[in-house]
């Protein structure tokens, strides 16, 4: 699908943009737009270092990508190249492992084990968004009319009384979990459902666990095992 196209990936020295080789450079240049727009202010100040893999590029594009990164993203691109690490498994190199090597085939997590994560102190409040490109932990509370986007999972030490997405890029493998679980909407991937509309709030709060099986959203309680 268009829309996985160009992942973004986080990490400590600076940003990994996936380009999906089978798309065409144009394509491939509107959805890097899309997903800086999506982003926001989280790149507004930041000073990154940027690589790219998947899709080869000529100089001409890669001048055309580190362009619109700098007038769009707000932030400071030290430098912009390909990722040369992932392209050495034909080496002489016998130690380095192929599974370390290859790239990968899919764009988004796995499973529940995997991708980067950022931690966000502070409560989410009404009309805010807090979006990131892999695991997302709150410490604090997402009030009603806050906003949560993240494409791995969410886990909230607090309530989580606003709108919620995991998975955002397709991984129905994602969970969202909370101190206290009353999203006005909760959505794994594809598959989204709302709190009832009964009046009565939990006074007690206990963490549960929402997770999909066969296209619909399960939510359990999570609580540790006596």
């Amino acid at each position: 699908m268009e829309e996985n196209a160009v992942a973004f990936k986080g990490s400590v020295n600076g940003l990994t943009i996936i380009m999906k080789d089978e798309y065409a450079f144009e394509t491939i240049l509107q959805h890097i737009d899309n997903k800086i727009a999506q982003a926001g202010k989280f790149f507004k100040g930041a000073s990154l270092n940027v690589k790219y893999r998947g899709k080869k590029l000529s100089k001409d594009e890669e001048e055309k990508v580190l362009s619109l990164l700098v007038n769009k993203s707000g932030a400071k691109i030290n430098n912009f190249e390909e990722d040369q690490e992932v392209q050495i498994q034909n080496d002489n190199t016998p130690k380095q492992t192929p599974q370390k090597m290859e790239i990968k085939k899919y764009y988004y997590f796995k499973d529940i084990y995997e991708g980067v994560t950022k931690f966000y102190r502070g409560t989410v409040r009404s009309g805010q968004l807090l979006n990131f490109d892999g695991n997302l932990v709150v410490i604090g509370d997402v009030n009603p009319g806050g906003e949560v986007v993240a494409t791995g999972n969410v886990l909230v030490m607090g309530s989580l009384r606003g709108t919620v997405h995991a998975g955002a890029d397709g991984n129905k493998e994602a969970i969202v979990v909370a101190f206290n679980l009353q999203p006005v909407q909760l959505r794994i991937a594809d598959v989204i459902t709302r709190s009832p509309d009964e009046k009565g709030a939990k006074n007690i709060m206990i963490p549960e666990l929402a997770f999909v099986k066969e296209d619909m959203v399960y939510i359990e309680r999570f609580l540790p095992q006596r």
